[in-house]
Formats: C-alpha cells, sequence, structure tokens
C-alpha cells in the first residue's frame, strides 16, 4: 500500500464522525417510530375483518342469522333470522355482508319499502333528533348505523317520513332488536368497540 492510498488522519476522524452520527440518528428515530409502514399490499380499512373475527361470526353468532351465498360477487349476505319481514308499517331490516376476497364486512340498511332515501325522527323525552339516510356506498350505511346505533339501547321513539307524513316505526322490542343485535355483532365483527 503506497503512501498515497492510506487514509489522512484528518478523514479518519471524519468517517468517524460520520458513522457515529448515523448510527446515533437511526438509533434516535427509532425509538419515536410508533406507526409500523404496512408492507403487505394491501390497505388497512375500518371495515376490515381478521379470520379469527370471521370465524366467531360464522360458527357462533352465524346461527342467528339467514345465510345467502353470493358466489358470483364472492360475498356472503347474513340477515337476522328473527327480523320481522312482512308488516303494514314500515320496517327497517340490516344485512351484514362478508367480502371474503378483501377480508371486509359491510352492513346495509334495507327499509321494507321502495327508498334510497328518508328521514327518521328520534324523540326522546323532550329531545328530538332527525335522522337522514341516503343510500349510497358501504360507508354512508355504516354512517347511518352508527347515527341510529345509540337510540337503540335508549326508550325512544322513532317515526319515518312516508308519504308526506310521519308514520310510526321501530314500535315493539322485536323490531329495535332486529336491528340492535346486527349492529352489535357487526361491531364485534370489524372488532370496533363502539
Amino acid at each position: 500500500m503506497s503512501k498515497s492510498d492510506s487514509l489522512s488522519p484528518e478523514m479518519i476522524k471524519i468517517l468517524k464522525i460520520f458513522g457515529l452520527g448515523s448510527i446515533l440518528f437511526v438509533l434516535t428515530l427509532s425509538f419515536f417510530n410508533e406507526k409500523r409502514a404496512n408492507n403487505s399490499g394491501k390497505e388497512e380499512s375500518i371495515l376490515s375483518i381478521t379470520d379469527a373475527e370471521r370465524l366467531f361470526f360464522k360458527n357462533v353468532r352465524g346461527i342467528y342469522y339467514d345465510i345467502e351465498a353470493r358466489d358470483d360477487a364472492k360475498m356472503t349476505i347474513y340477515r337476522y333470522g328473527k327480523r320481522i319481514e312482512e308488516s303494514e308499517s314500515p320496517l327497517i331490516n340490516l344485512s351484514i355482508l362478508i367480502n371474503r376476497i378483501k377480508d371486509e364486512a359491510y352492513i346495509y340498511v334495507e327499509p321494507s319499502w321502495d327508498a334510497s332515501h328518508f328521514k327518521l325522527r328520534i324523540t326522546q323525552g323532550n329531545k328530538v333528533d332527525t335522522l337522514a339516510y341516503e343510500s349510497g356506498d358501504k360507508l354512508a350505511h355504516f354512517g347511518f348505523v352508527k347515527k341510529i346505533y345509540p337510540f337503540l339501547n335508549e326508550n325512544a321513539y322513532f317515526e319515518v317520513w312516508k308519504d308526506n307524513k310521519w308514520v310510526s316505526i321501530l314500535e315493539n322490542e322485536k323490531e329495535i332488536d332486529a336491528l340492535r343485535i346486527p349492529i352489535s355483532d357487526f361491531y364485534r365483527l370489524i372488532n370496533n368497540p363502539e
């Protein structure tokens, strides 16, 4: 090795400082890194489910539901078995859809009358709330369900705007349970502690 190929003491000192500085920088950043990189290639969703949640729902809660397999859409539709299907007054039922390709679950609002949108008035004592339902994508249905769920556990009176007048809906415990139980099961399915 010739004298011109060796590193000068100043260069060795600079390399040591740079090396130690780099190591300290990486270590410092690693202590403050709470968010992990998602390298799975899949985007996380608020509606995603795990295999354990799917198996629990299918084997434990699924027995309370009427099941419709939709192989064309790669989905399974669950409708609460004790729901009221026929009534003179309007009804709101729900269906839980499990997308086995995307590992997601969706909840859909199914009014008994032909309505792509409606208003629901909720009266609790002196307080009156009005919720608007607008048929749309999976998040629109989920948004409506999130708004109505807290009222189902309270002593509330429900009315829907239909045929230019307010009509009583969800009049008995069975109709309310037909909404409350599937919503509760859905929250457990998507691991949401609502």
